[in-house]
């Protein structure tokens, strides 16, 4: 999509009137509410399938999760209660009654949206076919991305044996928010994921509109994470491949410099911004994009990306915003803006841990140093070998560290690999004043369900501590 054509774009946001259905409304009232908005058009849909809060919804929480940052004594001793060091210590509990988890009350309000779509564009009588569909695909891709994080934090990891069983989310498919359902199990989530997706791609046209609308590639990629998420490799190996035949731009990390050399804070030569990434193939941003300033990098995530990698010169750095030479122990996070797209390389990455899982070592590994090809200078630059699958497996999650850094993924990742004996291990912060530890097996890898959601809902059983 052009810049021009993004700066034209307007971003609509609506104020539905929430507490009444669209059909009570028209019963009941029989006018619009004044200062409402109720949509009745086929543009009204379109408009509310491009809400923002769609794509600008993602958990940065996650990153505080993962354990690929390092926080220094005294950042933790200026923000001892805040939700967002608490995660950094990986404690049992984050939020208090009175607080609002990030991670679940925008995607249910997402959810809420896209039922709303989904119950009523095929009643409209103007618009096209043509129309209709995309706005439809618009709903069912926008509620499986919703569903999709949701069980990823607040559930086990999915587990094909226990999955029937294992309580996952509350599924809300139509607009009733008087609605109080109990979890629905991991595999009825898992379900309407699938279903939603595999309607999406169908539906959804080749190219989207804008970068708040949806397309068949998006809907691809989306199918391949979720299907990696469910160890299914094979699928997910099958849709990564599928979207890279529609999308393999990757951005040659040798065509970036830094404006000033001495202040790399001020900004770097060849990085467009997020919407307009080249390696985007769905856009997805969080509203708390600073949440790693004055972050650094763990020492055991430096140790794995090393300094000659470009992804360590642009994205840390040992230097303050005035250009002295920083106090901190570790490199410090450059940038102010996260990222949660889902991308080019995500896709080559899960089509390579499949390759991996399945014995191809070959294939695996030519997606691996294509991609690293993109990411050294030549001088720098070796290809990878393995001998065995298990090599390089182990070679296909360290380069998932390394470049899905900052992307919300690693947190899942870490959720995935506890289950998998190869990889499972106990994580612990590199902190002086205290140790902070995650343990292999512990509980603390599904979030708990929010306090205020308990408090609200009964039927909501608390994930055990």
């Amino acid at each position: 999509m052009k810049a021009s054509n993004y700066l034209l774009m307007k971003p609509y946001c609506f104020l539905i009137l929430l507490a009444l259905s669209l059909s009570g409304c028209k019963k009941f009232l029989d006018v619009t509410p004044k200062g409402k908005f109720i949509p009745k058009y086929i543009k009204d849909y379109e408009e509310l399938a491009a809400n923002p809060s769609f794509a600008s919804n993602s958990n940065a929480l996650l990153e505080r999760l993962s354990d690929n940052t390092y926080l220094s004594d005294a950042r933790i001793l200026a923000s001892l209660t805040s939700n967002t060091t608490k995660a950094y210590k990986w404690l049992p509990e984050l939020y208090i009654e009175t607080e609002t988890d990030g991670g679940w009350d925008p995607m249910y309000n997402n959810i809420y949206n896209a039922n709303i779509i989904l119950q009523d564009v095929e009643k409209l009588e103007d618009g096209t076919a043509t129309q209709r569909n995309e706005v439809l695909g618009d709903a069912h891709f926008n509620r499986a991305y919703a569903y999709w994080s949701l069980i990823n934090i607040y559930a086990k990891d999915y587990e094909a044996s226990t999955a029937g069983t294992d309580p996952g989310v509350p599924l809300l498919t139509v607009p009733d928010l008087e609605a109080k359902p109990k979890r629905a199990t991991v595999a009825a989530v898992y379900e309407l994921i699938l279903k939603d997706l595999l309607l999406a791609k169908d539906q959804l046209p080749e190219v989207a509109k804008n970068v708040y609308r949806n397309d068949k590639t998006a809907a691809l990629a989306l199918l391949a994470r979720v299907y990696q998420s469910m160890d299914n490799y094979r699928e997910a190996t099958q849709y990564a491949r599928l979207t890279l035949q529609k999308k393999n731009t990757l951005l040659d990390f040798n065509t970036l410099s830094f404006k000033d050399p001495l202040k790399p804070y001020g900004g770097i030569n060849g990085m467009s911004v997020v919407y307009l990434f080249p390696e985007m193939i769905s856009y997805k941003v969080t509203g708390f994009g600073t949440i790693l300033t004055r972050s650094s990098i763990s020492p055991d995530f430096l140790s794995i990306l090393g300094t000659k990698d470009l992804r360590y010169v642009f994205n840390f750095t040992k230097l303050e915003t005035n250009g002295k030479p920083t106090t901190e122990p570790y490199p410090l996070y450059l940038n102010t803006e996260l990222s949660f797209n889902i991308g080019v390389p995500e896709m080559m990455l899960i089509a390579a841990e499949g390759e991996a899982r399945g014995g191809q070592i070959a294939p695996a590994l030519s997606l691996l140093n294509d991609l690293r090809k993109k990411r050294f200078k030549p001088a720098d630059y070796a290809d990878l070998t393995a001998a065995t699958a298990d090599e390089a497996l182990k070679l296909v999650i360290d380069e998932r560290r390394r470049e899905l850094f900052g992307k919300g993924l690693r947190w899942f990742d870490m959720r995935r690999l506890d289950n998998d004996s190869r990889f499972k291990r106990n994580y612990t912060r590199g902190n002086t004043a205290e140790t902070y530890q995650l343990l292999a097996g512990s509980k603390n890898f599904v979030q708990q369900i929010p306090p205020k959601v308990l408090l609200l809902n009964p039927n909501i059983e608390r994930n055990p501590r």
